[in-house]
């Protein structure tokens, strides 16, 4: 997906996935948000949705509140180990 935000051109294929969150909608799967790494170093949210969910619609746009967005992911250790790298959270022992 693309988007242009402040003038800049941005392609989730080019992005780098850090986490994602899936959606539910009465138990069923409605889509997933997925936090992105631009190369510019902006943090993206892109939300892909399959319709069941009235409320969701496929959105690509800048992450206003990283860590509040991380909090709602369940993190594998991959994902946790690279946002620890960026500094987004601290991996306690």
């Amino acid at each position: 997906m693309k988007t242009t935000i402040k003038g800049k051109r941005y392609n989730s294929d080019s992005c780098e996935e850090l986490a994602s969150h899936d959606h539910r909608n009465n138990g069923n799967y409605s889509g997933t948000s997925t936090l992105m790494l631009a190369g510019d170093g902006a943090y993206l949210v892109w939300l892909d949705t399959n319709g069941q969910d009235c409320y969701l619609s496929d959105n690509f746009g800048k992450c206003e509140d990283v860590p509040d967005f991380i909090d709602w992911c369940d993190l594998t250790d991959d994902e946790a180990t690279r946002l620890a790298e960026l500094g987004l959270i601290e991996i306690i022992d």
